[in-house]
């Protein structure tokens, strides 16, 4: 309306709607116009990195591009991530899906900015979990982002990215203990890393923090399951990493 000052409202808006009917423009959220590039009209979309950031600044929303599409900024998606995941605070969003893209919402109390990093795209900027955070995302909500398999999987080729000793014990807010005893036992029994095995168990013992069981797949019964004696995981779930 401001860049044309001399169109009424109901030409603007008519406008628009043709040139979403010509695939130049899509609507990822009401109210928010994307303007698809010439490279891209014959797929009828935008890139998600290339307006993400935009739309949550319309929006005065905190967010972070986060687990399997957060690992493919470190070169640890394995596999082209088939749906964005963007993680928000409340309150939430409708995921978005059309037969040519798919965005869905995470959500966790607060988003610690201290543990996202602003990283530059074609269009500008755009905010991605850090390595670290990303590796304990991918635990946290593995149930509704795939399985922990498939967590496992992308911190096989991340885990060289990280280094959990980089933010000392106050990285330990971002999660239950639960899930870094997770992530441990991962890091240590399966993927056979010790030393960011080790880097996690030091910052739970630097914190003081007792270790209680906890199911390495949650909501699955651990009746007869063997306990990990260093994590204090029972081990409910196999866990078979796809070939890299």
């Amino acid at each position: 309306m401001s860049s044309f000052p001399e169109m009424r409202p109901e030409v603007v808006s008519n406008t628009l709607s043709r040139e979403v009917k010509k695939g130049r423009i899509m609507i990822p959220i009401q109210g928010f116009y994307v303007i698809i590039p010439d490279e891209y009209v014959l797929r009828g979309f935008a890139p998600q990195s290339f307006y993400l950031d935009d739309m949550m600044t319309h929006m005065g929303r905190k967010y972070y591009v986060a687990l399997m599409s957060a690992g493919s900024y470190y070169g640890a998606s394995h596999q082209a991530p088939m749906t964005f995941s963007v993680m928000l605070e409340h309150p939430t969003i409708r995921d978005k899906k059309t037969n040519k893209y798919s965005t869905r919402f995470f959500y966790r109390t607060s988003i610690p900015m201290e543990f996202v990093e602003r990283r530059q795209t074609r269009t500008g900027y755009i905010n991605v979990s850090c390595p670290e955070l990303t590796a304990i995302d991918l635990v946290t909500y593995q149930a509704r982002s795939g399985s922990v398999t498939r967590a496992a999987t992308v911190l096989a080729e991340l885990v060289e990215k990280t280094d959990f000793r980089k933010y000392g014990t106050t990285f330990l807010k971002v999660a239950p203990t639960a899930c870094f005893q997770r992530l441990g036992y991962i890091l240590d029994v399966i993927l056979e890393d010790s030393e960011a095995a080790d880097a996690v168990y030091g910052l739970l013992k630097e914190a003081s923090v007792r270790l209680q069981p906890a199911a390495l797949k949650p909501g699955k019964a651990t009746d007869g399951c063997e306990l990990d004696p260093r994590w204090k995981i029972f081990v409910n779930e196999s866990i078979e990493i796809d070939e890299l």
